[in-house]
């Protein structure tokens, strides 16, 4: 009798487990995009980092990332080549740009507000910045990448500088999944 109680709890146990559905992933550590593109840039060495600029125009931080104001949609799609159906779907953004030039080195952490609209989001944007009409050279390369259930990483620029950005996010975050990682 005693098996048969067990059996039987232990069946029910399993079944209100399963009843609950996946919890959202959380990444450690991480309250808003900035402390994505912030964890990775600490772990540059000192001779590996360039002069950057984070955030958007009317909140610039220099040399290290910041927050981006996502109900600016003009400056989303001017410096972050963010266009307006993705920019429709995030709810915070960060940045961290070469401060010499964009096209040398542009990377953004977002975060999706509706974890459904991810693989969207991700569409969007590298359709965004295939056919972008660049200014002041070409960026070599694309990046995109997702994070847990509801972040997305894009760098554009230089080869070497995003292929060094690649190996920090994936190194700092072990989730990281390669969306997009080819030539413009």
């Amino acid at each position: 009798m005693k098996k048969i109680i067990s059996l039987f709890m232990c069946i029910v146990m399993l079944l209100s487990l399963c009843a609950c559905g996946k919890p959202a992933a959380k990444l450690e550590g991480v309250e808003a995009p900035a402390d994505i593109l912030t964890t990775v840039w600490n772990s540059y060495a000192e001779e590996e980092k360039f002069f950057a600029m984070g955030g958007d125009m009317n909140n610039i931080v220099d040399n290290a990332p910041g927050a981006f104001d996502v109900a600016d949609t003009e400056s989303l799609a001017a410096q972050l080549v963010c266009p307006q159906d993705a920019a429709a779907m995030i709810d915070g953004a960060a940045s961290l740009m070469h401060a010499m030039n964009a096209n040398t080195f542009t990377g953004a952490a977002y975060h999706v507000a509706d974890a459904g609209d991810l693989d969207a989001f991700v569409a969007a944007m590298k359709d965004a910045i295939e056919n972008n009409q660049w200014m002041c050279g070409f960026p070599e390369k694309l990046f995109i990448a997702t994070l847990g259930e509801d972040y997305a990483v894009v760098a554009f620029g230089a080869a070497d500088i995003i292929d060094n950005f690649k190996t920090k996010l994936t190194a700092a975050y072990p989730v990281t999944v390669i969306a997009v990682d080819e030539g413009l």
